[in-house]
């Protein structure tokens, strides 16, 4: 009967092994999710910075508080992106490079395409 209970051991671990793997995947997407979403926001609000920067030089005006307000909620985004790109290398084992962007193992020491030494 220990040879069945061995079986049934391994296969409950495999189980709970192939669950947690695909509950990570999940996790995975729905962060790339979040990146894409975030990322058409920053395009979005980039181009409203631009428009105003354009529209108050043609107009003579002067817009620095509106873009001082601009430049502090893209600055916000851009770290909420930066937190949500973070989980996704942790689930990966992975690090980037904050020089060039590669991905990279999280025990590297340099980059594999830049050469500049990781902070881990």
């Amino acid at each position: 009967m220990s040879t069945f209970d061995d079986v049934f051991s391994k296969a409950k671990s495999v189980a709970e092994t192939a669950g947690k793997k695909t509950g990570e995947m999940i996790e995975v997407a729905r962060l790339k999710i979040q990146a894409g979403d975030m990322e058409r926001e920053i395009s979005s609000m980039l181009e409203g910075l631009g428009r105003l920067v354009y529209e108050s030089r043609r107009e003579g005006a002067d817009a620095a508080g509106k873009m001082d307000d601009c430049c502090q909620k893209l600055d916000e985004k851009y770290e909420e992106l930066a937190k949500a790109r973070a989980k996704i290398d942790e689930y990966r084992n992975q690090i980037t490079c904050k020089n060039c962007g590669a991905q990279n193992a999280d025990d590297a020491v340099y980059c594999k395409r830049c050469g500049v030494k990781l902070s881990n």
